[in-house]
C-alpha cells in the first residue's frame, strides 16, 4: 500500500485550519446544516493529529487540558462510530434539532425562537458552557482555539 502525506492541497496544519474556517463559514451561512457541523467538529478534533502527527502523548495531554477539545473528541468519535463508547467521552449528553417558531432568515435569529442545532452538554463541559449550547456558538471558540494555537502556522 502506498503512503501519502496530506490530502491534495491539505498538506500542513495551516491548510487544515483553512478547511476548518471553510467549514465554519458553511455553518455560519446555514446554522442548521448537519453536514457542515459534522465536518467542522471532526476537523476541529483532528487538528490535533496534524499539529502533533507523531506524538500521541502530546495529543492526549492537550485534549485533557481543553474542555473544547474534549467536546470535539466526543462529537467526532460519536459521529464516526455512531456512538462514542470510550470512557473519556464525558462531555455530551445528547444533540437535538430545536424546532423554530419562526424562519431564521425572516426574523432576527437572536430575538425569536428559530430552528437550531443544539448540543446538550454534560460534566465539566456543562459547567463551562451551560447545559445546552447552539452548535455555532460552540464552533466559534473551537475555531478561535486553533487560530491562536502556536502549532498552526
Amino acid at each position: 500500500m502506498g503512503q501519502f502525506k496530506g490530502f491534495f492541497e491539505l498538506q500542513t496544519p495551516a491548510d487544515l485550519l483553512a478547511k476548518l474556517r471553510h467549514d465554519y463559514q458553511r455553518l455560519k451561512d446555514s446554522p442548521t446544516d448537519t453536514y457542515a457541523a459534522f465536518d467542522f467538529f471532526v476537523t476541529g478534533y483532528h487538528m490535533l493529529d496534524w499539529v502533533y502527527p507523531n506524538d500521541k502523548k502530546k495529543q492526549e495531554q492537550e485534549e485533557k487540558a481543553s474542555v473544547l477539545l474534549q467536546i470535539c473528541s466526543h462529537i467526532a468519535n460519536g459521529v464516526k462510530h455512531f456512538h462514542a463508547t470510550a470512557k473519556k467521552h464525558q462531555s455530551l449528553a445528547d444533540v437535538r434539532v430545536q424546532e423554530g417558531a419562526f424562519q431564521r432568515n425572516a426574523f432576527q435569529a437572536d430575538a425569536f425562537q428559530v430552528e437550531a442545532l443544539i448540543i446538550q452538554l454534560d460534566g465539566q463541559a456543562s459547567a463551562h458552557f451551560g447545559a445546552e449550547v447552539e452548535c455555532l456558538a460552540l464552533a466559534t471558540p473551537v475555531l478561535q482555539h486553533w487560530e491562536n494555537h502556536p502549532g498552526v502556522k
